[in-house]
């Protein structure tokens, strides 16, 4: 008899720690910040879906430089191109693909200079994603830009780690990580 009651006293326990236990950790669950599952569910165009979409509008544009934003809470991607006489911009909505915007204005003289983006020989913003977040770790990437600073393609990574704000340059074509600045 005292088997029997002292084998229902120790299930009971048991059972009570392990429903303590789920309810805590279901608790932390809830209360992690999502931004990255927010941020890859809210982000259904690729990044080579936009360049082209871009091109499409804009033919003989070279690519300058692709970032994506979040604006009025969705997440946007402007890509700014240029030829020899022209500049252009395009913001397109990167969950549903349609444009926002769209312009194109005389090249002035000082940005004749200008040079483009090889995308073809730059790491992906995934790529420049994992290097982000590895360099900070625990954070999530929120912001991206990919842009020309001097002779260099460079990779700009927003992270977000515990509400704290980084940015991490990343050299697109060796993947080394240039600087990480703190907010």
């Amino acid at each position: 008899m005292k088997t029997i009651n002292l084998k229902k006293i120790t299930i009971a326990t048991a059972a009570a720690i392990g429903l303590g236990t789920a309810a805590i950790a279901t608790t932390n669950y809830f209360n992690q910040p999502t931004t990255v599952q927010a941020a890859s569910s809210k982000i259904k165009l690729s990044q080579n879906a936009a360049v082209k979409k871009f091109k499409a509008k804009f033919k003989k544009a070279k690519v300058e430089s692709i970032s994506l934003d979040k604006e009025n809470g969705r997440y946007v991607y402007e890509i700014e191109g240029f030829t020899s006489t022209r500049e252009y911009d395009m913001k397109i909505n990167a969950a549903t693909g349609k444009t926002i915007s769209s312009k194109s204005e005389k090249l002035d003289r000082d940005d004749r200079n200008k040079k483009a983006l090889n995308l073809k020989k730059t790491i992906s913003r995934s790529t420049a994603t994992k290097i982000a977040q590895k360099k900070v770790a625990g954070s999530k990437a929120t912001e991206w830009t990919l842009e020309r600073e001097g002779s260099r393609s460079i990779w700009d990574v927003t992270v977000t780690k515990n509400g704290q704000k980084s940015e991490v340059k990343i050299n697109a074509l060796t993947k080394k990580v240039i600087s990480v600045e703190r907010d």
